[in-house]
Parts: structure tokens; C-alpha cells; sequence
């Protein structure tokens, strides 16, 4: 049986605040994964309503949809997934329930990435808009947004701090040099070296 809404909610509310998963899992006797889970999929949904095990296929973007992402890739070649999903929320293109999840988006840009070194597929469909697709939850569950029991606003649209992860240390060729010329005089330092 899934959490009820109104925990999944002060999950939410509590990260929001800053507090940390580990003290909000004790503080609400939820496991920690559970509570990762929900932060999780509400950073990337902006939805706290449980999902079905197994689940539908995640939400495919349109190729208009796909358009405005690779624009946004070109435009600002840093941008993050998520910040891609966000802008197309801002600029009108798609609403909360039919914008492309993160993992959809980072698909469509690591397509994109192999469709300009090959040859073009082409394959449009005359109908560009964002819409659900019948195999939608939503779809299935025949659009029910609450829990019978919980009466909470499924997306309360809290906006959480995203982590950013850092990015992997590089080294230029003479910092490379020094390193292996410190490791090949001892790889592990005495105590006294490294006191």
C-alpha cells in the first residue's frame, strides 16, 4: 500500500526546509529509501502521487517538443536536463502533466548528439503539440489524482534545492607528470609526510 499523500507532502515540505533525508526518514519513521524515492521523483515530476510498480513507459516527447530542446541545448550548450524541463514549463510549450521527464529529455539530447553525426531519420508526425498518451497513468487510472484516503494537492509545487554533482577533477599534462612522479616515490605517505 503507498505512503499517504499527506506524508509524501511533509517529506517534501521538510527537504524543502532543508532538512536532510536521512533525519526526515527518522523523524517520520520512513524508510530512507522511501523517502529518497519520493524526493526523487518529485524533483523530476514535480508530482508526490504514488506511481504503479512496473509502471508505463515514461512520457515521450513530440517532435515539436524535441525541436524546442535541441534549440535549448544549442543555445546554452551547459544547460542541465532538468533545466531544459523547466524552461519548456516556463515558455508555455508543455504544462506540468505532459512535459517530458528529465530521463526523456536526456534521451532526446544523447539522440540528437548521434542524429547530427548520421544521416537524418525524418520521421515527423503531423500533430507537434505536447499531449498525454493513452498509456499515461493517468490514462490508465482513468485521471483519478487524489487517494481515496488522502485529500492533499498531488503537486503542491514546492521548488526543492537540486543538488548539483560535481563535475570529475581534470589535470593538465604537467599536474599529470607530478602526480605519477609522487606516486612512484611512495604511493602511500609515512605518518610523518602527511602530518
Amino acid at each position: 500500500r503507498p505512503l499517504p499523500n499527506h506524508i509524501r507532502l511533509k517529506i517534501v515540505e521538510l527537504a524543502a526546509a532543508g532538512v536532510r533525508p536521512c533525519v526526515i526518514s527518522r523523524k517520520l519513521r520512513v524508510s530512507h529509501g522511501c523517502v529518497s524515492k519520493i524526493l526523487n521523483r518529485y524533483q523530476e515530476t514535480g508530482s508526490i502521487r504514488p506511481g504503479v510498480i512496473g509502471g508505463s513507459k515514461p512520457r515521450v516527447a513530440t517532435p515539436e517538443v524535441e525541436k524546442k530542446i535541441e534549440e535549448y541545448k544549442q543555445d546554452s550548450p551547459g544547460i542541465f536536463s532538468w533545466e531544459i524541463r523547466d524552461r519548456l514549463i516556463n515558455d508555455g510549450i508543455c504544462d506540468k502533466s505532459t512535459v517530458p521527464s528529465v530521463s526523456s529529455i536526456s534521451r532526446v539530447l544523447r539522440g540528437s548528439r548521434a542524429g547530427s553525426r548520421s544521416a537524418d531519420s525524418g520521421s515527423e508526425s503531423a500533430d507537434g503539440s505536447c499531449r498525454k498518451a493513452d498509456h499515461s497513468i493517468d490514462g490508465i487510472l482513468g485521471g483519478r489524482l487524489n487517494d481515496e484516503d488522502s485529500e492533499c494537492d498531488s503537486e503542491p509545487g514546492i521548488t526543492l534545492k537540486r543538488k548539483q554533482r560535481r563535475s570529475r577533477t581534470t589535470f593538465s599534462t604537467e599536474q599529470l607528470d607530478m602526480l605519477e612522479k609522487a606516486f612512484e616515490r611512495s604511493q602511500y605517505p609515512d605518518i610523518y609526510t602527511r602530518e
